[in-house]
């Protein structure tokens, strides 16, 4: 998956969510989750969604409206992202197109159907302006007459008029040194916008070795019927010939991992794991892997076990937070707005951290229940632990 546009993200009202952050698009599903979880978000229309950067596509950024929300430029980037070299230059002239002959209706929704219009324009190569255009159309016959003409007289055509006339006429632009038009209207389509988990827990592109032209999207885990499956259809006889490449996982910081681990066996075990934990342990486990810096499936899969060990506080996100949290325990409101006026309420809160072994992730503070370092339990070596 490329990478179509840098999103810069965070809460629409400040004083739901502190938290901010970048996100490249497309993302995937579980990304986009990942991504209001940092945030500290539940509801899409509580997130502010600006584009900071455009790796490519650049030209369209003048044509998205501000109100699009964070899984319709998702879902925008992906139809992006899968253009090929051709339906690239189609969707530039169908948008130019658009832009100049249907600028009032050009929201987000004729924007979308102009991205899915991959077969819905004709394209004439090699050119680039309207005097093109109209020789273009002459020499094959689009201009009933011009062919029999003598060499003189046809000479002696406008060319650049004809093109324009006929351009003008079907709606067409020119892009990329190409002439495109559309083949009729651009058809509409319903599309359903929202940030929604997926049904898979890893999803796995599996590839032939030795030709990457056949592969096969396998959902993990899974049975050994589909197991069996996937290597019919990528045409080898076992996954020694195979490779596996996470495309998207219910913990994206391992999507890496999964894929450099290669053993379709431990991937398969990791996944059951994965599946076995509740939703509502999920961010927990997150926020743990990351501020232990796991990066085997092993060390995540005990981790994965021993949850209930550990506490995650959503809503601290930081050492201010954190020495504003025990000031709020221990005194009453006006006693603690006291003390606020005189105290270094983050040095007090990173001192406390120190103390109480606990850690800011990106997720929120975590910390063992025991109160021992979390590093303690969670680093030993990946060697000395067996996967059941």
């Amino acid at each position: 998956m490329g990478k179509v546009i840098r999103v810069y993200l965070c809460g629409q009202d400040w004083t739901s969510s502190h938290e901010e952050m970048y996100l490249d698009l497309p993302a995937t599903p579980w990304e986009l989750i990942d991504a209001m979880e940092k945030l500290n978000l539940t509801k899409e229309t509580d997130l502010y969604v600006q584009a900071e950067e455009y790796y490519d596509f650049d030209y369209i950024q003048g044509f998205i409206p501000e109100s699009t929300s964070l899984s319709q430029l998702n879902e925008l980037c992906g139809a992006l992202d899968s253009m090929d070299e051709m339906d690239r230059i189609g969707f530039r002239g169908l948008l130019q197109s658009s832009a100049f002959y249907d600028r009032f209706n050009l929201g987000f929704e004729k924007l979308m159907d102009i991205a899915q219009a991959k077969d819905c324009y004709h394209i004439a190569e090699g050119v680039g302006n309207d005097a093109q255009l109209g020789q273009y159309l002459c020499l094959n016959g689009f201009i009933d007459g011009t062919l029999e003409l003598p060499e003189k007289v046809y000479e002696l055509l406008n060319f650049e008029k004809i093109g324009k006339d006929f351009r003008m006429a079907e709606h067409g632009a020119f892009a990329d040194g190409c002439y495109i038009a559309p083949d009729g209207e651009i058809p509409h389509r319903e599309m359903h916008y929202e940030i929604c988990p997926p049904e898979y827990v890893v999803m796995l592109d599996v590839f032939n070795r030795e030709d990457s032209t056949k592969h096969w999207l396998l959902a993990a885990p899974a049975v050994l019927e589909e197991m069996d499956a996937t290597l019919k259809h990528i045409d080898v006889e076992n996954w020694d010939e195979a490779v596996c490449v996470c495309t998207d996982c219910q913990v994206p910081q391992l999507m890496k991992t999964v894929t450099q681990t290669g053993n379709i066996s431990t991937i398969n075990r990791f996944a059951n794991i994965l599946e076995g934990v509740p939703a509502e342990d999920i961010t927990k486990l997150k926020a743990v892997l990351e501020v232990t810096h796991c990066d085997d499936l092993i060390t995540a899969s005990l981790i994965a076990g021993e949850l209930d060990n550990y506490m995650l506080s959503e809503n601290i996100r930081g050492a201010e937070d954190y020495g504003r949290w025990q000031l709020d325990y221990m005194l009453s409101s006006a006693d603690r707005d006291l003390i606020l006026k005189h105290i270094n309420l983050y040095a007090y809160g990173k001192e406390l951290l120190e103390q109480d072994a606990a850690v800011i992730s990106t997720y929120g503070l975590i910390e063992r229940k025991d109160n021992q370092p979390i590093l303690s339990q969670a680093q030993q070596e990946p060697s000395q632990m067996t996967m059941q």
